[in-house]
């Protein structure tokens, strides 16, 4: 499985005169669209996607009126499901009002072999470059435009204001 990232430089807050650091970022899609995510994941089953979809749709009903109660929610094979919270606090045990209830969240925590799978087989691809808001289709792209070679500085001496057009790159 092949995760896309994309470089892009981040400025550290505490050094505003300083250039940073490039960081990988995900490259995140579109979620698919329901009748396509049923086809796939059921693709070599005997299940129907409307089957897939409809059970969904009673596992997300089922997950809500649990939740709204208080409840932890496991669903095997993909994780659980549970309300989190903050409070202010008080001294006094007769002052405390629910309104002093903070950071309402909804937290899944993955099954452990789901997860495990995952980060066993997982890899990763550059999928561009993002520098300041221009994005590059590739490193490679990148490095042709700045006049970035393996000798060269990791810093062009002068930026170029390009980024689109023939060279392969897009903004």
């Amino acid at each position: 499985m092949t995760v896309p990232y994309k470089l892009q430089r981040k400025k550290n807050p505490q050094k505003p005169d300083e250039p940073g650091e490039w960081h990988a970022t995900p490259k995140t899609g579109k979620p698919l669209k329901e009748k396509v995510m049923t086809r796939m994941a059921t693709e070599d089953t005997t299940i129907a996607d409307f089957e897939l979809l409809g059970s969904a749709k009673v596992i997300a009903r089922f997950l809500y009126n649990q939740t709204i109660l208080g409840n932890r929610v496991r669903i095997p094979g993909l994780g659980t499901f549970r309300v989190s919270f903050g409070s202010e606090g008080v001294a006094d045990i007769t002052k405390f009002n629910t309104s002093m209830i903070r950071n309402v969240k909804i937290v899944f925590t993955m099954d452990s072999d789901l997860r495990a799978r995952i980060l066993n087989d997982i890899t990763f691809e550059n999928a561009g470059v993002d520098d300041n808001g221009v994005q590059y289709a590739s490193l490679e792209n990148y490095k042709r435009v700045m006049g970035l070679t393996p000798d060269s500085p990791s810093e062009p001496e002068t930026p170029d204001e390009g980024g689109s057009g023939s060279d392969g790159s897009f903004g």
